[in-house]
């Protein structure tokens, strides 16, 4: 069983040649073409009503497709390394449980002629074009009569908040998040809603100014045509004028463990959510060469150009994991 069965397949709504006209107005990029109609609320699940996944680790599969899976996330596949094709550094990767160490440059690990993994995910509403987050959460020893659902929405959103504060230097405590119904209004809140802004205090006002505008220009340099006082709207509307990051279409799936995910604690027990996620006013290629410094979550970027209005420079699919780690889709 799926948790919350009647509301979670609401993808975001959009087609890509009619997104960049919507950017040009709403200066909402990536989140313009994600905000859908739907604002249903989840009603509350019980851990005991939760199944666990039923596969088992694919040794066929590269992890970072297995984690795809345990997710609930079509579309990704693996691709097989051919002759001219390399990793070109493994020095103090974790590679038996399939994590190298992310390169300072972001987005290079792997040579061109691996891009060819990007053509593979772009399929008609596939999920895998979508940036996603991905958290497991411990639920060892949560009580099996609590709402679940709202405890594993606000756990993944304190992780993400974490990164967030950490990715422009700042204390955890600058950190804020919401949970709300409706896409469009962040005061409509619900411990389970499904869609949510994580957003820094007033004490990064400055830093996150100068983030603002690095964004701005860099959207620019993409040749998106954007309004700099919608940019500044919607940035005071979503995450009061300071650094942010938007998610959408919540889920929660089933429980997980060490026997789909083999670097996961034996014995424990970890439920998954994942979420759509864009609208940060911090680039996404600087998010993507930050280290995640909390354990449990994952974030999928897409390949350049599946998104509209991404701005992330990687022509390949891969997921940044914890510590500093990435993993990718290539066949073992």
């Amino acid at each position: 069983m799926r948790l919350n069965s009647k509301v979670i397949r609401c993808i975001p709504d959009y087609k890509e040649g009619y997104g960049m006209n919507i950017l040009k107005t709403t200066v909402v990029l990536t989140l313009a073409g994600l905000i859908s109609a739907c604002g249903s609320t989840s009603k509350p699940t019980t851990l005991a009503e939760v199944n666990n996944y039923s596969g088992s680790f694919a040794e066929h599969r590269s992890y970072a497709l297995n984690l795809m899976e345990a997710a609930k996330l079509g579309g990704a596949k693996d691709v097989e390394l051919k002759d001219g094709d390399s990793v070109i550094d493994l020095a103090g990767s974790n590679a038996s449980f399939g994590f190298v160490d992310s390169l300072t440059s972001g987005g290079s690990l792997l040579t061109a002629g691996l891009s060819g993994l990007a053509g593979g995910l772009l399929t008609p509403d596939s999920d895998a074009k979508y940036n996603t987050v991905i958290a497991l959460i411990d639920v060892t020893t949560t009580p099996k009569n609590v709402d679940v659902g709202a405890i594993a929405r606000k756990a993944m959103l304190e992780k993400v908040s974490v990164f967030l504060t950490s990715s422009i230097g700042a204390p955890d405590s600058a950190g804020k998040f919401s949970l709300y119904n409706n896409a469009s209004d962040p005061n409509d809140l619900s411990d389970n809603g499904r869609y949510a802004s994580v957003w820094t205090d007033s004490t990064t006002a400055v830093t996150c100014d100068d983030y603002s505008s690095r964004y701005y220009d860099e959207a620019v340099q993409y040749g998106l045509d954007i309004n700099k006082k919608a940019v500044s709207d919607y940035e005071e509307k979503f995450f009061s004028g300071n650094c942010g990051l938007r998610l959408y279409g919540i889920k929660v799936e089933d429980i997980v463990a060490a026997k789909k995910l083999p670097w996961l604690d034996e014995g424990k027990e970890y439920l998954v959510v994942t979420a759509t996620f864009g609208g940060s006013n911090v680039s996404l290629n600087h998010l993507s060469k930050q280290v995640i410094p909390v354990e449990g979550l994952y974030l999928y970027y897409t390949s350049n150009g599946a998104n509209v209005g991404k701005m992330k420079d990687t022509v390949y699919p891969y997921i940044q994991a914890p510590h500093g780690k990435e993993m990718y889709f290539i066949k073992p």
